[in-house]
């Protein structure tokens, strides 16, 4: 039998790079996505926007999410 290689465990903590991937309001929103924020809550009602949702009266979203809907519409032309 052979050995696996072992695989060093990773030092950023969970919650750190969740928080750093979260976007808080629409202002946030429009400069990741380069829009202005009325445009920002427009497209989140129409159902637009992809990973973000309210939270309370905040409209909140994922950077990730949003980087990566971005990149699928480039690529397919939708």
């Amino acid at each position: 039998m052979s050995e696996h290689p072992t695989v060093a465990a990773r030092t950023t903590n969970d919650d750190q790079s969740v928080a750093s991937d979260v976007l808080d309001g629409a202002d946030e929103i429009a400069a990741e996505t380069g829009k202005k924020p009325h445009q920002v809550y427009r497209d989140w009602k129409l159902g637009r926007l992809v990973g973000c949702w309210k939270d309370g009266n905040r409209l909140k979203g994922s950077k990730s999410a949003i980087r990566r809907d971005h990149h699928n519409r480039a690529r397919t032309g939708k």
